[in-house]
């Protein structure tokens, strides 16, 4: 499974709970599918990979990519996981997941 994949795959579970969110978030979490389907696997990979290969003051805004628009909502969708915890587990799921793409969990620790 491709990156591309894993990331549609986990926007797919966050979609299932559309009725939960608030129209913000399930615009933010359409507008990056429809954006992360447009690219190809290959291209995805290598724009999403965290290798700099431009300088900062040459390179287009990061807010343009969709990984970063999804982490702009993050915080949202991780309290509405919580709260429905017991009702939509399937949610927290989705949730982990994501965060376990962006070693961005609470057990996460470098050492």
């Amino acid at each position: 499974m491709s990156k591309k994949d894993y990331i549609l795959t986990i926007i797919e579970k966050f979609e299932k709970h559309n009725d939960m969110m608030p129209e913000r978030l399930q615009a933010v979490i359409k507008e990056v599918k429809q954006d992360i389907e447009n690219v190809p696997a290959e291209t995805f990979y290598l724009q999403t990979n965290g290798v700099v290969t431009q300088s900062a003051t040459s390179g287009g805004s990061e807010r343009n990519d969709p990984l970063f628009r999804l982490s702009e909502v993050y915080f949202d969708l991780k309290k509405l996981a919580v709260t429905n915890r017991d009702t939509h587990p399937d949610l927290i799921s989705a949730i982990t997941q994501y965060e376990g793409l962006l070693n961005e969990s609470e057990g996460y620790s470098p050492e």
